[in-house]
């Protein structure tokens, strides 16, 4: 659900300002705001996707630098020196495949799908992030588990 802390508080970030507009308008109130007060003034949108079952994290982050990042946690902690390998290579190949995602291991083996868009504040389109998210969901729901039987080592699963 997207809720301001306080109704009177404005968001600094003119970005997240047309962001909130566009889910406030078109009644979207699966996303929470949090803004973090730092150098860039970002704001994170956050919600949840499901795919396969699963509820994965998502948060949009916007902020004052020319970067729109849509962040998804595929995997938590999940990479193992058994699995590593072809995690790896599979990420890669879903990196050569598609534009706008990129998917990636972070240092604590978790497993992660980034979209980057870049934009000024007065190119800004909210519409295009929701637009992203849908393609997103998308990707996700042809390549979740593929990637996760290899991930719980399935091999024959992922054969078939």
């Amino acid at each position: 659900m997207f809720r301001y802390k306080n109704l009177e508080e404005k968001i600094m970030n003119t970005k997240a300002e047309k962001f909130a507009k566009m889910l406030t308008d078109n009644e979207i109130n699966c996303f929470v705001s949090e803004e973090t007060k730092d150098e860039l003034n970002a704001v994170l949108f956050r919600s949840t996707m499901e795919i396969e079952g699963q509820r994965l994290p998502l948060v949009v982050i916007i902020d004052d630098s020319i970067y729109v990042i849509c962040r998804t946690l595929i995997a938590g902690k999940c990479l193992t020196d058994k699995n590593r390998l072809e995690v790896l290579k599979y990420l890669n190949g879903l990196n050569s495949s598609y534009k706008t995602f990129k998917y990636f291991v972070t240092e604590a083996g978790e497993i992660v799908m980034d979209i980057c868009l870049p934009t000024t504040n007065e190119q800004f389109e909210p519409n295009m992030i929701r637009a992203l998210i849908d393609l997103s969901v998308k990707n996700l729901e042809e390549n979740y588990r593929p990637l996760m039987q290899i991930v719980w080592g399935d091999s024959a699963a992922t054969a078939a």
